[in-house]
């Protein structure tokens, strides 16, 4: 009996590992007002207002309770800040909370309600260069 379970055990932890529990690579875009995502099975950009987007070499894929995360460092000339977001799907809705931390800053908390295929507005922000 010992040995049956035992090989029991190994093959369910073989099956497992030979899949991701969590789920596959989300891919598609969602946007809300000044905010933008679009993920392929193998990469991930975040695109906001007036920085360069922020790329992922990877697929975002949900952590075992349903969190999206990725974040990034955005590095420019006068300003730079660490960008982390976090987002759930609530049916087709993306709820995203992008959070902006700096050293002498406060933090800069958000929460998006993005849609697939929604309008960001991007196109339509100025930035100086």
């Amino acid at each position: 009996m010992g040995r049956l379970y035992g090989a029991v055990v190994a093959l369910l932890v073989l099956a497992a590992g030979c899949r991701d529990l969590a789920g596959p690579a989300i891919q598609g875009r969602w946007a809300a007002r000044w905010i933008e995502l679009v993920a392929t099975p193998s990469a991930a950009e975040l695109r906001m207002p007036c920085i360069r987007p922020i790329r992922v070499p990877r697929g975002l894929v949900p952590d075992t309770s349903g969190i999206i995360r990725l974040s990034g460092s955005v590095r420019e000339l006068y300003y730079s800040f660490d960008v982390t977001f976090d987002g759930r799907f609530q049916g087709d809705t993306l709820v995203a909370t992008v959070t902006r931390t700096s050293t002498g800053w406060a933090s800069n908390v958000e929460t998006h309600l993005m849609t697939p295929d929604g309008d960001s507005e991007l196109d339509s922000v100025y930035c100086l260069a």
